[in-house]
């Protein structure tokens, strides 16, 4: 199948290069010269694992092609699918570029052709896409078009593998008398066989709001467990997966820790209050959603200043991880962020290490005073308390008894509870994190093979990281 996709940010990209996967022929058009000319030398804008690869392949075999917005790419496409952004970077919902978008698609698509939306409309828009289109179409002398939106479901960092094998896909439905355009994008994903649900194109899109605001919903009500265990002396990691077995619950995004970021969870939390409101209705568990992830951020603050006996000025803090979560270099609401400025505003010195360095360059243009350093080494040498923002990977990996004997304090606040604290304690480092109280510092540091893994075993052959005193800034 012939299918065109407009706008190659984080969703057009990845879609584009599955269907090139799946063997469809697409043409990728974007509007932004540079990233236009960036991709056609192969330069791909966003990290997503997998995707460069992905790309590349297919555009030197000839299956995925990178065009400007020109009437020419799209009267012979069978699928046109929009997949421009939609945010105003204000945390609201923009459709100016959506608008624009469609004015330069749609008089030019073949008549026999279909309209696909998956970019995240705000409900408002969805009853006036029909009539926009339908506008178009009659100014340029062409006959109804089918239009349908058809939302994603894909994580970053795991966006090939969740368009490639989905749980399911949404097919909205604005306009299609005829059946044609449900009938050729169920033909697209011939290859899954996720089921395929036909609904209304409001349906669709709320479909996909739904299911980000109850994700939400799942990590502020883990956020407020483990509260309830800190008050209580429980521990929220076995507490969650004591309640994951019933099926009814279940255990994903059950996990406590400094609250959820993205362009997703927080951005379609507050518009939906926005929109509710206008429309004369109160949300009050939308408002606790996220009144709770905007607690966890100040509370994690608060910690650190507590293991400093409450005092942060001219205190040195580091903080491991800045990306809203491993796998992405996407800096888009990350708690890190906020919790660099809350810490600033009380005069710390705050240094930032992460894995992406392209995050920690924008994260020290977004954050003015935050300093960023190229490794764990450099982030932890000197400092008075240690905050883990972003749990990747690596950092599972610190040798604390070498961090130790580099840091000036012995303090860790674990906002992704990822760490082991009896690894932790065991260095002589206090430990603490959100629904796992405190651990205190062992007085005599444990033999490793005794302080590795009570809550959770070291990955065989982990790469000890080690440490040297010397700082610089990024």
């Amino acid at each position: 199948m012939r299918v065109v996709v407009v706008g190659l940010g984080y969703v057009g990209l990845v879609t584009g290069a599955c269907l090139a996967e799946w063997g469809h022929d697409v043409v990728g058009v974007e509007a932004d010269e540079d990233r236009l000319a960036n991709l056609r030398l192969g330069r791909i804008p966003i990290h997503e694992p997998g995707l460069d690869e992905l790309v590349g392949r297919h555009a030197a075999g000839g299956r995925l092609h990178f065009a400007p917005v020109t009437p020419s790419a799209f009267s012979a496409a069978h699928l046109v699918i929009i997949a421009v952004g939609t945010h105003d970077g204000d945390g609201g919902w923009q459709t100016t570029t959506l608008a624009a978008s469609l004015a330069d698609v749609v008089p030019h698509m073949a008549d026999d052709a279909a309209l696909v939306v998956r970019s995240t409309l705000p409900p408002t828009f969805i009853r006036q896409l029909p009539g926009i289109v339908d506008h178009l179409r009659r100014e340029a002398g062409r006959p109804a078009l089918a239009v349908l939106v058809n939302p994603e479901f894909t994580r970053e960092g795991s966006a090939i593998s969740d368009f490639m094998k989905p749980d399911r896909v949404v097919i909205g439905v604005a306009e299609d008398p005829t059946g044609r355009g449900v009938g050729r994008l169920r033909g697209l994903y011939r290859r899954t066989d996720a089921p395929i649900l036909v609904l209304s194109a409001a349906d669709a899109i709320l479909a996909k709001i739904g299911s980000n605001l109850f994700l939400a919903t799942k990590i502020s009500f883990a956020n407020e467990l483990a509260a309830i265990c800190d008050a209580f002396g429980g521990t929220v990691d076995q507490v969650v997966q004591a309640m994951s077995f019933d099926p009814r619950i279940g255990g994903s995004f059950l996990r406590a820790g400094v609250g959820f970021g993205g362009s997703c969870l927080p951005h379609q939390v507050v518009m939906t209050m926005k929109i509710a409101a206008s429309a004369g209705m109160t949300t009050p568990l939308l408002a606790a959603v996220s009144a709770i992830n905007r607690r966890q951020q100040k509370q994690f603050v608060r910690r650190i200043a507590g293991g400093l006996g409450g005092q942060l000025a001219g205190r040195r803090v580091a903080l491991l991880g800045l990306t809203f979560k491993p796998g992405t270099d996407d800096l888009r609401e990350a708690p890190s962020l906020a919790i660099a400025a809350l810490l600033l505003r009380r005069r710390a010195t705050v240094v930032a290490y992460d894995p992406m360095e392209s995050a920690r360059h924008r994260a020290a243009s977004m954050v003015p005073g935050l300093v960023t350093v190229a490794s764990v080494e450099e982030a932890l040498a000197g400092a008075d308390a240690v905050g883990l923002v972003t749990e990747w990977p690596e950092f599972d990996q610190i040798d604390w008894v070498a961090a130790r004997r580099v840091m000036r304090g012995t303090f860790v606040v674990d906002g992704r509870n990822a760490l082991d604290p009896a690894r932790v304690a065991a260095a002589g480092i206090t430990y603490t994190a959100f629904g796992r109280g405190r651990w205190e510092a062992s007085s005599e540091l444990a033999p490793a093979e005794e302080a590795a893994g009570r809550l959770r075993p070291e990955p065989e052959a982990a790469r000890s990281i080690t440490f040297a005193p010397a700082l610089s800034g990024e």
